[in-house]
């Protein structure tokens, strides 16, 4: 780890395709610029279980998953600030796989690509509460992992009822 202090130099941010993980994306950048850190962009796409496609019919949709997280990963990094030093990949193939349940792939990768990148922190935007995958890191991880709860803007459907956690910055 290269942290400077209380500053990570390198911060590692999972996303996803979900509002929450915008959250996560959002303090990343505000941590980077404060601690003029590198940040890199990482998605997990974790092909669909051999059962979803029988031949010919797997192939397509193992393509159109990472296909899908190129084009989420390419449109995050486009709208970050220009000021940001950012990195990207995509994690597929053997890499996204190695467990039964999909938040125990995702979990695997995260973990490998926080570790082998020598990041100081990984950033997981959430629900309310950390789920399968930021909770058990969090856990295991400590404080490595920031868990960034979403706050449903008012307004959106079941955004008035639902509590809205007060995002530290």
């Amino acid at each position: 780890m290269q942290m400077v202090g209380d500053t990570p130099r390198r911060i590692l941010v999972g996303l996803e395709h979900s509002e929450e993980a915008g959250a996560g994306v959002r303090r990343a950048v505000a941590m980077a610029r404060a601690g003029n850190a590198e940040l890199t962009l990482v998605h997990v796409a974790v092909p669909p279980p051999a059962w979803a496609g029988v031949g010919m019919l797997a192939l397509p949709l193992v393509e159109d998953v990472e296909t899908m997280g190129c084009d989420l990963v390419r449109r995050t990094v486009e709208e970050l600030p220009d000021d940001i030093a950012v990195r990207w990949h995509l994690v597929s193939g053997p890499e996204a796989c190695g467990g039964i349940s999909r938040a125990r792939c995702v979990r695997r990768a995260l973990r490998c690509a926080l570790e082998r990148g020598g990041h100081d922190v990984l950033v997981l935007g959430t629900g309310v509460r950390p789920g399968r995958i930021a909770g058990p890191l969090a856990r295991e991880l400590g404080e490595r992992v920031i868990a960034v709860p979403y706050a449903v803007p008012a307004g959106v459907a079941g955004g008035a009822d639902r509590p809205r956690p007060v995002l530290a910055d």
